[in-house]
């Protein structure tokens, strides 16, 4: 566990100055798992996992949509419970993203999960685990360059001459020539999840998960002086953010030596607006170290998705790419999603200690 203690004390000082949480999106959902439940957080067997994810949300565009998230995790001691196999994980993920012309989004942030693995069997082969995920939210915005209403309209277009109040609170951009971003205040936000886990004597998986972000309902604004209130005295740019849940499922059923399948199913809905990505993967084992994987997902009234992959060992590389079948699927330049992702779990054994032995024969 070295590893991950000198990893851990790295990453804590990284975070100390800022954390954030903000929510991020994947294609790939089962390749970020601690976005997706903080119950993941050193759920697998080594001594540490690495990983990261990179989604250009319209690949095509001018403009950046991106989103970047990285993360460690590692089972790190034995639970109270030790005759059951029971342990307690660790992890800490980062991610940052960027959106349109104004930049609205933040650098990279970190958050810090936990989680208790319970044994549900004697064998090991079945666990509940109970996570906990911390951190804060903060944004940022370039705001010179965005547009508001007496942009658009003008004097002759409607206009009143006058300037709305967003652009007095927000000015013409940030009066600090070496920072052109507006940063919002940071606001602390926690998350919890629960996952079941259990696999068979053929190496069957079922995972089974739920988790709720934000159950504190943080409200965050960007931070503009004596702007921060309307000529009523209300009090301007505060927003709380709606809680995140989500419901996620995995089935990994070998069907020969060589060839397994992979459904899965994520469910999220925030606030009035819900989010259904069923998908399925099917897996080709070439030989003992590599395997080929391929499948097809869709997300509910928005897009097809294509997956493809491929493990060596225990690296794991997967990419996708987003297929929209809306409105926007006919415009010209904007021809979908695409994510590139990978993991590696890190395994360090110790080496036993054997006495050595002298052999006397018999004369």
């Amino acid at each position: 566990m070295r590893i991950f203690y000198r990893l851990s004390c790295f990453f804590l000082l990284c975070t100390t100055v800022h954390l954030g949480a903000q929510d991020i999106h994947f294609s790939q959902y089962n390749m970020s798992p601690l976005t997706l439940n903080p119950a993941q957080a050193g759920a697998f067997f080594g001594t540490a996992r690495i990983g990261g994810i990179y989604r250009d949300q319209w690949l095509f565009l001018p403009k950046d949509f991106s989103t970047r998230s990285f993360f460690i995790d590692a089972p790190v001691v034995k639970g109270f419970r030790k005759k059951r196999n029971d342990w307690v994980g660790a992890g800490f993920s980062f991610y940052g993203d960027r959106a349109g012309t104004s930049r609205l989004g933040s650098s990279m942030q970190g958050a810090i999960n936990a989680s208790y693995h319970f044994a549900l069997s004697k064998k090991g082969n079945q666990h509940l685990t109970l996570g906990f995920s911390t951190g804060s939210t903060k944004y940022s915005v370039q705001a010179d360059s965005l547009l508001f209403e007496e942009d658009i309209l003008g004097p002759s277009g409607g206009g009143t001459g006058q300037l709305s109040s967003d652009r007095q609170r927000f000015g013409q951009g940030s009066p600090d020539p070496d920072n052109p971003y507006y940063e919002s205040q940071a606001s602390r936000s926690f998350s919890i999840g629960l996952m079941f886990k259990t696999t068979n004597k053929e190496g069957d998986l079922l995972e089974l998960g739920v988790s709720a972000a934000h159950i504190n309902g943080p409200e965050y604004g960007f931070s503009l002086g004596n702007r921060d209130t309307t000529s009523t005295g209300k009090r301007a740019n505060k927003v709380k953010k709606p809680s995140r849940t989500i419901f996620h499922g995995l089935y990994t059923k070998n069907l020969t030596d060589k060839i397994s399948i992979s459904p899965s199913l994520l469910f999220q809905a925030v606030a009035n607006s819900t989010e259904i990505v069923p998908e399925v993967m099917a897996g080709y084992k070439w030989n003992p170290d590599i395997r080929f994987n391929a499948g097809l997902g869709y997300r509910v009234g928005d897009a097809a998705i294509l997956l493809l992959g491929v493990d060596h060992k225990d690296l794991r590389i997967g990419a996708s790419w987003d297929m929209r079948l809306g409105e926007l699927s006919s415009d010209r330049g904007i021809k979908g999603g695409f994510e590139l992702a990978a993991n590696y779990i890190i395994k360090l054994y110790k080496k036993p200690d054997v006495p050595p032995s002298i052999l006397c024969p018999r004369l």
